[in-house]
């Protein structure tokens, strides 16, 4: 039996979310992986933060009163700052869904209207994810574009200007004074590690990754409460040739193959740290595609995803819309940011110049 316009809007807000989304196949999505749902939303691991924007201490300097000593010397005192502050402003993204509760799907019994309303709302989340992909794998224009997208990786983790690989990612461009408000020109070791390469072999891209990971690990000789202490949890991201030509240099560097050619054609490590391929950074229809062939590594201990709280991925009841009485429209609001507490140890960067 047919529900009336009243029951409508009760029942879709009340049962929607009972319902599992299996009744159909999706051929929506551009991509083939979504790597920001993957890492902050599947495993359902949600940072979130309060105030007016995330900050955090950064210490840039020590006192430098140590020296050697002997009986009556004299003490040399210092004091000094030696502590500054990253500050990451939020980033807000809304997305939304109509429908019109006169359409003859809203006619029919409860399970085609819960049909049809699984789709609008996967539609939602779908439009998101391709939203926020796009922004972990790309970086705001400027500091003041408005609205600001997200700081993804790629803000954090500035290219070389020089072939040879250093700490030389500076402030990203567009922002004078630094990421974080953090800048470069004042702080050398808030730069990090980047370099060019010209192919894809063992005596290049790879002796660089492997060596980048020995440059970004900093030990501390005396324990302390740093954010993302202990060993660093690396992951490796690029293009789809890069990770194609690396399962090739596997293929090639085995000579016990049996029948299977395709043997090599799965994970590729490098340094035991697994090279992941990003769609968004391949697809040339994408937003956050780069021709450079770019190598993100990415110390996942000093980076983070940021949810304001109370401003994680909230959805709106279903409301009128203006002048349409039988419009219903649903808005879900997000508000966060991705952190790098320390470039330094947070990853480095190769591509082609």
């Amino acid at each position: 039996m047919a529900l009336n316009h009243e029951q409508i809007d009760d029942f879709v807000e009340l049962t929607l979310n009972r319902f599992k989304k299996d009744t159909w196949a999706d051929i929506s999505m551009k991509l083939q992986s979504y790597s920001f749902a993957s890492r902050w939303i599947k495993d359902k691991q949600r940072a979130e933060r309060g105030g007016p924007r995330v900050e955090w201490k950064l210490r840039v300097d020590n006192q430098g009163t140590a020296k050697h000593s002997g009986l009556y010397a004299v003490d040399d005192t210092n004091r000094k700052n030696v502590v500054t502050k990253g500050r990451q402003e939020w980033s807000k993204q809304t997305v939304n869904y109509i429908y019109d509760i006169d359409e003859e799907a809203f006619q029919s019994g409860p399970e085609r209207i819960i049909d049809e309303m699984k789709l609008n709302e996967q539609g939602l989340y779908n439009d998101f994810y391709e939203l926020m992909e796009t922004a972990m794998w790309s970086a705001p224009a400027s500091d003041s574009q408005d609205p600001r997208p997200p700081s993804g990786i790629p803000f954090w983790m500035q290219k070389a200007s020089a072939a040879a690989p250093s700490f030389q990612g500076g402030n990203p461009s567009g922002f004078s004074s630094g990421a974080a408000g953090i800048s470069t020109s004042t702080y050398e070791r808030w730069k990090n590690y980047a370099g060019q390469y010209t192919q894809v072999s063992r005596d290049d891209l790879i002796e660089k990754i492997v060596n980048a990971c020995d440059y970004t690990r900093f030990e501390a000789p005396h324990s302390y409460p740093e954010i993302g202490a202990g060993d660093p949890d690396y992951g490796l991201y690029s293009v789809h040739s890069v990770l194609a030509t690396c399962r090739r240099l596997l293929q090639a560097g085995n000579d016990n193959l049996g029948p299977d050619v395709g043997q090599w054609a799965g994970n590729v490590l490098i340094k035991s740290i697994p090279l992941t391929w990003i769609p968004a950074l391949s697809e040339s229809a994408s937003d956050a595609y780069d021709s450079s062939n770019p190598v993100y590594g990415v110390n996942w201990k000093k980076f983070e995803y940021f949810f304001k709280t109370g401003r994680n991925m909230v959805k709106h009841a279903p409301q009128p819309a203006a002048r349409q009485h039988t419009v219903r429209e649903r808005h879900m609001d997000n508000w966060g940011n991705f952190v790098c507490y320390d470039r330094r140890q947070g990853g480095f960067v190769f591509h082609v110049a």
